[in-house]
């Protein structure tokens, strides 16, 4: 019958101490599970032993350095007490086999390595010995009289003579020592792969086991009765361990909805290896501390002004063009290929937490503490998705297609950054935000070239308002022009604008719109329609300047 152990008293020690020199059974836990959260693990071991009746004290070994006592738990389903427990720090070197231990063809092929080693460390001490001599000539040519002390030199041809020698002298002993330090440097670095050589020998190819601390647990145990092989399970959290979530977004026709492949970003290095273990993402993070804080009295006080510069943050339709110019080198870099994602994402079972979300992968992996990335899909969903093009031909003669979602909110996204592929070719990337309050998700997928933007300017001269006035007015035309070279039907956005005054002396009048939606606090002007396939539409509007003489205003 599973029983939960109650802990009777908890002693902390962080030092060497005498445990290790008492000689007690250690046995080493095994990784079952574990729970990654975003900045740390909850490591969850089973491990076997024996009891005999009464007390018994155990070592379990090989947990990390990084465990958090506070969180250490245990489980048995044997009917005995841990009446204490104390963890300590103790610190692992590897074991390495004696060289009398090694087969006839590893003590061969150590003894060719040595040798070479001391044949290039011998050639390493000749050059040292040469590369001094020529410094040491070089120094005794800087201290020649004609260098030194070129005044006390009584004659011309005597110094042009003694300058001759100087350089060529000094051009010879350079180029020696620089040739003599190359042929060094390629030497140890050759030295220091045969030593690598030899370590792997000695230490054993298949272990790559590094120095380091570990935690120790000292249990004291009563038992009712003699037990042959008891078992214990035990749990803890553990620093050096992290995860981010991020999508990779997949379009495919516009007829198929779009898929959301979670996938986690893992990296560990805690000291221990997850050896097949069952692996479980969680978005909560524990031990963060955060409490609702309380509401102070808030006064209002006089400040002084400082003048501040904003810079508006680009949304939905603008960000389009500024955003989207195509892949970047940097971000095709690390583009994470699609294969196998969805089939091995619906293995996952998730399910909600009273702080987050738990992701339980289907299969068991194995995690080297080496701190390298590692890629795992967690879930897929799909939802309806609609097509549209956006066009700013002011910013940019292009159209880009955004993605419109309605029912993204049935996805329960993650705040996470994604990567856009279309039928399955990496096209860029993206942020998905789950505090977005829009009704629709809008994605931006990319440039698409068979849609042709020309926007044209027209001006006419100005001209003056009165035979007496100082004013000059000036009427702008823009002329936009978009096609649809695409064999089927497209919805289009086309934004534009007219320009706002801040200024008195300076005003401007409103013309022919087009049809546009105007917004006067902005100046924007949106165009909201369908072209057939290879349909072209011609869009005019136009605006009034009025303006003092002789003021210089970039009308567009």
């Amino acid at each position: 019958m599973k029983r939960i152990i109650v802990i009777l008293a908890l002693v902390f020690s962080f030092t060497l101490n005498s445990f290790a020199q008492e000689e007690l059974p250690t046995y080493n836990g095994k990784i079952d599970q574990v729970k990654v959260f975003l900045q740390q693990a909850q490591i969850e071991k089973t491990v076997s032993f024996p009891l005999k009746q009464g007390n018994n004290e155990i070592i379990l070994s090989g947990n990390s350095q990084y465990m958090q006592t506070q969180s250490l738990q245990f489980t048995s389903i044997n009917d005995f007490i841990i009446t204490d427990f104390t963890p300590f720090i103790q610190y692992v070197q590897p074991t390495q086999p004696s060289e009398e231990k090694l087969s006839n063809e590893k003590k061969l092929k150590l003894k060719i390595l040595r040798d070479s080693l001391e044949i290039l460390s011998n050639q390493n001490s000749d050059s040292y010995t040469l590369t001094s001599i020529l410094s040491r000539e070089k120094q005794v040519l800087d201290n020649m009289k004609i260098i030194s002390q070129p005044q006390s030199i009584d004659s011309i041809p005597k110094i042009k003579d003694g300058l001759s020698y100087y350089r060529d002298k000094m051009v010879e002993i350079s180029k020696m020592l620089q040739k003599e330090n190359a042929i060094v440097s390629k030497r140890s670095i050759r030295i220091k792969e045969i030593n690598n050589q030899i370590n792997i020998i000695l230490q054993g190819a298949e272990n790559n086991f590094q120095p380091r601390n570990e935690y120790y647990i000292r249990l004291n145990i009563y038992s009712e009765k003699n037990i042959p092989m008891s078992k214990l399970s035990y749990t803890y959290n553990v620093g050096g361990v992290y995860w981010q979530p991020f999508y990779d977004v997949k379009f495919t026709k516009p007829s198929d909805p779009a898929s959301f492949v979670l996938k986690a970003q893992l990296t560990q290095q805690t000291g221990e290896d997850w050896n097949d273990v069952k692996l479980i993402f969680s978005t909560e993070q524990p031990n963060s501390g955060r409490i609702l804080g309380n509401l102070y009295p808030y006064y209002l006080q006089p400040q002084q002004q400082h003048a501040r510069t904003y810079r508006k943050q680009s949304n939905n339709v603008e960000s389009l063009a500024a955003k989207l110019s195509g892949v970047s080198e940097d971000a095709a870099e690390y583009a994470v290929p699609m294969a196998n994602a969805t089939k091995y994402s619906e293995m996952t079972v998730s399910q909600l937490t009273m702080l987050g979300k738990e992701y339980e992968v289907g299969m068991k992996h194995t995690i080297i503490s080496d701190g390298k990335e590692k890629i795992i899909a967690l879930e897929t969903k799909s939802t309806k998705a609609d097509y549209k093009h956006y066009a700013i031909p002011k910013i940019e003669k292009a159209a880009y297609i955004s993605a419109l979602m309605p029912q993204w909110e049935d996805l329960e996204l993650m705040d996470a950054s994604g990567k856009i592929y279309l039928e399955n070719n990496y096209i860029n990337d993206t942020y998905i935000s789950s505090s977005n309050t829009e009704d629709t998700l809008n994605l931006s997928i990319g440039q698409d070239k068979r849609v042709a933007v020309d926007r044209k300017i027209a001006k006419t001269k100005p001209e003056k308002t009165g035979l007496l006035s100082n004013t000059i007015e000036t009427i702008v035309t823009i002329t936009l022009s978009i096609k649809n070279n695409n064999q089927t039907p497209i919805d289009i956005n086309v934004v534009d604008q007219i320009p706002l005054s801040n200024q008195e002396n300076i005003k401007i009048t409103t013309g022919d719109l087009s049809k546009a939606q105007y917004d006067e606090k902005t100046g924007k002007l949106t165009w909201d329609f369908s072209l057939k396939a290879l349909e072209q539409k011609t869009i005019t509007f136009n605006y009034t300047v009025r303006q003092p003489k002789g003021v210089n205003i970039i009308l567009n």
